[in-house]
């Protein structure tokens, strides 16, 4: 199949005149086969005889072409290399103006702040997982582009899990309450799982002390405003004769918005550090249910 590559500059025809050379073994010094300055257009193709190189157009001469042929030889063999990094984000960073998509993933491990002593959800256990900017807008400013602002969209999974002799469940009047698995049953877990759409106003700089794998250290600060829009408890245990029992609910009295705050730290090439901490309390106030606030910290993948 043959390989078109428009607008490229003359010295990419430079590059591949020598790499042409390079693969008949000629170690003679190159020769200057075509020069010509002020190019509109560049024309490469590549077909199992050789490289043609074509030129179109010139500032003083829109009607001007010419062309060279790099033969191969016969029965060559063609090496050829190219590399290519998937990004998470589909731009690149050098612009100060950036819309892109899907900036990166995070996982890291929640915990319960002020809930009650009985309420042992365990942060080992306890996870969140998401996705990052799956659109956002980024502006660099500031002496060597150090500063950014950005906006964007994310979604976030949170989980609040016990394990131990106490379970969630749900009160008569629709609250939740911490109570006691029924006698005569083993515990299996207990969990509580928020889904968020999530709008980050964020604020980074980058510095120029080296981190990690040569990557600049660097420090973000965002307010995450969170859209809860759904949320569920599950619990599940087993009786004395092996039955396993499941309850499960999806109306729980959760708060339907809230604000995260969170600081990244970027210590290697596409990955940071962070910790965050919410503020408002998971349920709705004078619900009856147990009143907490949230902190998670982990790892994020992807652009800073």
């Amino acid at each position: 199949m043959k390989k078109y590559i428009l607008t490229l500059s003359l010295a990419v025809v430079a590059t591949t005149v020598a790499t042409a050379n390079e693969i008949n073994n000629n170690v003679e010094p190159v020769d200057t086969m075509l020069s010509v300055k002020n190019v509109n257009h560049v024309v490469i193709t590549e077909s199992p005889e050789g490289i043609r190189v074509g030129i179109k157009g010139l500032d003083s001469d829109d009607q001007f072409q010419n062309s060279y042929v790099i033969p191969y030889e016969a029965n060559a063999v063609i090496k050829s290399q190219q590399k290519f990094t998937m990004p998470f984000s589909l731009l690149s960073k050098h612009f100060d103006n950036v819309v892109g998509l899907l900036g990166g993933v995070h996982f890291g491990f929640t915990g319960a702040v002020g809930a009650p002593d009985f309420m042992d959800t365990q942060m080992g256990k306890s996870f969140e997982i998401g996705l990052d900017d799956l659109i956002f807008y980024r502006y660099k400013f500031g002496v060597a582009k150090r500063n950014s602002v950005q906006i964007g969209m994310s979604v976030n999974w949170r989980n609040y899990r016990m394990t131990g002799e106490n379970r969630f469940a749900m009160a008569d009047d629709g609250s939740v309450v911490i109570t006691n698995y029924p006698d005569a049953t083993d515990g299996c877990f207990s969990r509580i799982k928020v889904f968020s759409l999530a709008f980050p106003v964020s604020y980074a700089y980058t510095s120029p002390v080296k981190a990690i794998g040569k990557s600049n250290l660097g420090f973000k600060l965002s307010a995450i405003f969170n859209w809860n829009s759904h949320a569920s408890m599950l619990t599940k245990y087993e009786l004395a004769d092996g039955t396993k029992v499941k309850e499960n609910y999806d109306h729980i009295g959760h708060q339907k918005f809230s604000i995260d705050m969170m600081l990244s730290v970027q210590v290697a090439p596409s990955i940071n550090l962070y910790f965050k901490y919410t503020p408002y309390n998971l349920f709705k106030s004078g619900s009856g249910s147990p009143e907490f606030q949230t902190i998670s910290t982990g790892i994020a993948i992807g652009c800073f």
